[in-house]
């Protein structure tokens, strides 16, 4: 009579394939602030307020649930709210608005999401009287290059 090792096999398939989620997702929290960081280092426009800067964000999802989310900065550094088209802008607190409100757009896998939240950084990424800007958009081809399909990569200029 032989032994059935079906149960085993299972449970160590299972240990092997959350490990290799686990490192993944790890290698995606470790890029994130690295490549946001690289997306502002790229940028075009002055960043007099320094609203917009505030506005920079990452979000990791692993099955459309998030997985680690961070800013540019561990701190605002914004001292006051700018005004765009006579609306107060508080960079951070629409990032953290996004973070909160944003729905991953797979469930399969990994999205790894950078976002300009601010409304004036699709203004300048679209073109203005002065020029196109970068915002974030200078970081696309080379982090969708860096994963090759392995996780979704999305920048949202605004919301």
């Amino acid at each position: 009579m032989g032994c059935d090792f079906t149960g085993l096999r299972n449970r160590f398939a299972k240990e092997y394939k959350q490990r290799a989620i686990d490192v993944q997702t790890r290698m995606l929290l470790d890029y994130a602030p690295k490549a946001l960081k690289d997306a502002y280092d790229g940028k075009t426009f002055k960043n007099k307020t320094m609203n917009l800067s505030d506005s920079y964000v990452w979000v990791v999802y692993y099955k459309g649930l998030i997985q680690g989310s961070g800013y540019l900065w561990n701190n605002s550094m914004a001292q006051t709210d700018s005004t765009f088209h006579h609306t107060k802008v508080n960079g951070r607190k629409l990032a953290e608005t996004f973070v909160n409100s944003y729905s991953a757009m797979s469930s399969n896998g990994w999205e790894l999401v950078f976002a300009a939240t601010a409304p004036y950084s699709t203004y300048l990424e679209n073109g203005t009287k002065r020029g196109r800007f970068y915002v974030i958009s200078s970081i696309y081809d080379e982090v969708t290059s860096d994963f090759k399909g392995k996780a979704k990569v999305n920048l949202i200029i605004n919301i």
